[in-house]
């Protein structure tokens, strides 16, 4: 477990980008979200890129994305869902601090974010749970705000320095 490297991981729309920033943001840590690092990277969002270039183009990139923003740490870091699918992507969490966020994902379009493929979440939950909870050093269940969730995240971190 590394307390200056921090990843968040869990299906799409659980609340990594939000938990994310209020997390680096308390630790004064940069943040990398890696769906945004992608728009910026290739100027299109996940989901053009998906329809574009295919599903596994995209978690290639994905996956790319997440190791490129370890190698920028100390970070807070929001994973893309797909990259716990590889043991590249696994052996590179596992040297972080890797906090799951396991719940409902919100499916509501957010202002600016059509970024989100159309997947079928339970699908992918089901068998990506046991790889979440084996690389989870930190699990956040149920429904609590993301400041919440931040400010477990916080504590975990402070009591395990």
């Amino acid at each position: 477990m590394n307390p200056n490297l921090v990843v968040l991981v869990g299906q799409m729309g659980v609340g990594k980008t939000t938990v994310g920033q209020l997390v680096a943001d308390r630790l004064a840590l940069p943040f990398y979200d890696c769906d945004a690092q992608i728009e910026e990277i290739t100027g299109r969002t996940s989901k053009e890129i998906a329809l574009g270039d295919g599903v596994p183009a995209l978690h290639l990139l994905e996956l790319s994305v997440l190791l490129s923003a370890i190698e920028q740490a100390p970070a807070v870091i929001a994973a893309a869902a797909s990259v716990v699918d590889t043991p590249t992507g696994r052996d590179a969490i596992r040297e972080a601090t890797c906090v799951w966020i396991d719940r409902v994902p919100d499916t509501s379009a957010q202002p600016g974010e059509d970024h989100r493929r159309s997947v079928d979440a339970g699908e992918h939950l089901e068998r990506r749970r046991p790889i979440y909870q084996e690389l989870a050093n930190l699990t956040l269940t149920g429904p609590g705000p993301a400041q919440e969730y931040a400010n477990r995240v916080v504590e975990f971190l402070g009591d395990n320095l």
